[in-house]
C-alpha cells in the first residue's frame, strides 16, 4: 500500500469519525476487507487507464480502491470516495 493510500483511509476514518467512530472503525476494516480480495483476483476491476498505465479500480459502498498488479504483489494506490474529482489526484506512487 502507497503512503497516499494509506493517508486516504485515515482521511476517511478522522472525516467519518467526527459523526460515528464505531461506523468510521467498521468502514475501514471493509475497505480492508477488500484489499485481500483484489489480492487474490486482481484482474476483478475495471481498467483506469485513462488516470495512469496499468491502474485499476475496485468499489466498495462510495469508495473506489485504486491499484495496480504485477505477478509479484498488487499495491494499493488510493482509496477515495466515488464522487471525488480523481482528475486531480495523482496515481504514480504505485508505478515506481
Amino acid at each position: 500500500m502507497t503512503d497516499s493510500a494509506e493517508q486516504d483511509l485515515v482521511d476517511i476514518w478522522c472525516f467519518i469519525a467526527q459523526d460515528n467512530r464505531r461506523a468510521a472503525s467498521k468502514l475501514i476494516r471493509e475497505i480492508e476487507g477488500r484489499f485481500a480480495t483484489v489480492q487474490a483476483h486482481p484482474e476483478i476491476g475495471p481498467r483506469r487507464e485513462r488516470l495512469a498505465p496499468g491502474l485499476r479500480a475496485h468499489f466498495h459502498r462510495d469508495y473506489v480502491l485504486y491499484y495496480l498488479f504485477t505477478d509479484e504483489e498488487v499495491i494499493i494506490v488510493r482509496v477515495v470516495h466515488g464522487a471525488r474529482d480523481v482528475r486531480a489526484l495523482t496515481f504514480d506512487e504505485g508505478t515506481q
